[in-house]
């Protein structure tokens, strides 16, 4: 009989779970269309599932990411096509800085620190996905550029101090307390700690299996981008003397049938050596970062 009053505790406590998700907040940074979806897509669509509210931020316009078409008509698929996989993961807006993809470099890392800190401010993140500038074997240097000013953003963020006027206008600081660095599987160095656990960012694996179906279709909605990828993915095997029969017609099925090869086998890889069947993994910077457990008891 005393079977129900044990349930009101544990209904309780879920109903106290289902707030938390719903009042948090997710600011994904990515250097380019593709990226975050590939490394982080299941991930991101697991907390838009549990009810979080995300925001997009997009900091290059991708014009470089093309086959046969031209830079203006690249970036405005890519606009679309962007925005299209960010409503399917279950983003609330897409934010597009609009710098020229592959020119990062030449950006003033100031700059792109202090308009990143204004959406840091603006949307009050309790989650923040920024590219990991510390991944080795990146070709796109634009993550590697990107991610370097979202980490001192999210520094920055914190302090008055930098830029005074967005406090008068209103946006305060704000510190945004879990931060994910990702990057896509390449480096074989990637789950090796960055020191001991406390304050330094550790290797995080997260299960996707549930989730990879909506990252697939995120990533099949990049159409522009995957039919380039195709393309110089036979090119190249024709310049060696290789073949992929997929690839002897670069029809639409060829491409979402690469893609669904691609993202199911980045979630195999980072699900190695654990008991799932799909997986995304990060430096994750949390709680411990800040305080680790052992200093709290």
């Amino acid at each position: 009989m005393r079977r129900p009053a044990l349930l009101l505790p544990i209904a309780a406590l879920g109903l106290a779970a289902a707030l938390v998700a719903a009042d948090k907040t997710v600011l994904v940074i990515t250097a380019d269309q593709s990226d975050y979806v590939l490394a982080a897509g299941g991930t991101i669509a697991a907390m838009m599932a549990e009810g979080a509210t995300g925001y997009l931020i997009r900091v290059t316009n991708d014009e470089k990411d093309y086959w046969d078409l031209t830079p203006e008509e690249t970036a405005r698929r890519a606009r679309l096509e962007s925005e299209e996989a960010a409503r399917i993961l279950g983003f609330r807006e897409v934010i597009s800085l609009g710098y020229r993809a592959g020119e990062l470099g030449g950006v003033s890392p100031t700059e792109l620190r202090d308009r990143l800190m204004f959406y840091i401010r603006l949307h009050r993140p309790s989650v923040l996905f920024i590219p990991n500038p510390y991944a080795h074997y990146v070709e796109v240097l634009d993550r590697f550029y990107t991610g370097q000013a979202a980490e001192e953003a999210r520094r920055a963020a914190t302090l008055e101090n930098f830029q005074p006027p967005y406090a008068v206008a209103g946006l305060k600081p704000h510190f945004a307390p879990e931060l994910y660095y990702y990057a896509q599987p390449v480096d074989p160095r990637r789950r090796e700690p960055e020191g001991p656990p406390a304050f330094v960012p550790q290797p995080k694996l997260v299960d996707i299996t549930n989730t990879i179906d909506r990252k697939l279709r995120a990533a099949k909605a990049l159409k522009t981008a995957n039919y380039s990828l195709a393309m110089r993915i036979r090119e190249r095997l024709e310049q060696t003397g290789r073949r992929l029969p997929l690839l002897d017609t670069v029809s639409e099925a060829a491409v979402e049938r690469l893609v669904e090869i691609n993202v199911r086998k980045l979630g195999e890889i980072g699900a190695q050596g654990t008991g799932f069947r799909y997986a995304e993994e990060f430096h994750y910077a949390g709680p411990d970062y800040r305080i680790p457990s052992s200093y709290r008891d």
